[in-house]
């Protein structure tokens, strides 16, 4: 699947000259001309998102992608921190039905399987097909005493929109359900600069040699594969 230059359909440039561009991006996304135009623009103003597009398409369009170390770290750190470019909207989210306040329940059909999620003390949980319950819910050290949740076990409106975007945006992009963080901490919910909402930490073997904090940074769903693939086929003391 391309990756294109919707990072750009973020930017508030309304009555400046990238407008044009834009049009352009949405209206052929496969159209590579006008992203870099406007990764060039966003480099004279000095936002670190041109640098991203450029990263971006070299790593795609380049036999072998990109191989210098250096470059492959600034790809990775960047498209953590605003997501892989793309001019296409994100896909809505799946159709989830149910709800309740105790426990919270909701099933969803998608690709001829079926999902059963649901939420009961403190616990997230989410069957597939009616098979082996898989736990999908990374809490922080001392959760307990800083859960914003009332006992019951009851999600608010806000929560709810949320953790059911990030579980409709891992199950289309095929991501590991174990692996999703949720906004369980009374702290702001935590959202890239225009983008999707993060649901995957950074490995440990990635940010602890780099002294990077587990919470810096984090990964879309849809993001989840490419980054790995990426990390891994780079040159082995960067990532290990």
């Amino acid at each position: 699947m391309p990756a294109t230059a919707g990072t750009c359909q973020h930017l508030e440039m309304a009555a400046s000259p990238a407008a044009d561009l834009l049009a352009a991006i949405s209206a052929d996304p496969d159209d590579e001309a006008p992203q870099l135009v406007i990764a060039d623009w966003l480099l004279a103003s000095g936002d670190p998102r041109g640098e991203l597009i450029i990263l971006d398409h070299h790593d795609r369009t380049v036999a072998g992608g990109l191989t210098d170390p250096d470059a492959i770290e600034r790809l990775l750190l960047l498209s953590a921190e605003y997501s892989f470019p793309r001019a296409r909207p994100d896909d809505p989210m799946l159709p989830f039905v149910g709800g309740g306040g105790h426990p919270v329940q909701y099933e969803v059909d998608f690709a001829g399987h079926h999902y059963y999620v649901r939420y009961r003390h403190h616990s997230l949980s989410v069957s597939i097909d009616d098979g082996a319950v898989e736990s999908a819910v990374e809490y922080p050290d001392g959760f307990e005493e800083d859960l914003d949740l009332p006992s019951s076990g009851e999600w608010s409106d806000d929560e709810t929109a949320v953790i059911l975007q990030l579980l409709s945006d891992a199950i289309r992009a095929g991501t590991p359900l174990p692996e999703l963080v949720f906004p369980y901490m009374s702290q702001p919910l935590p959202v890239y600069d225009g983008g999707p909402l993060r649901g995957y930490r950074l490995p440990a073997k990635f940010t602890t040699p780099r002294g990077i904090a587990r919470d810096r940074y984090g990964l879309a769903a849809r993001d989840y594969h490419r980054w790995h693939w990426i990390w891994h086929r780079a040159p082995t003391p960067y990532w290990r």
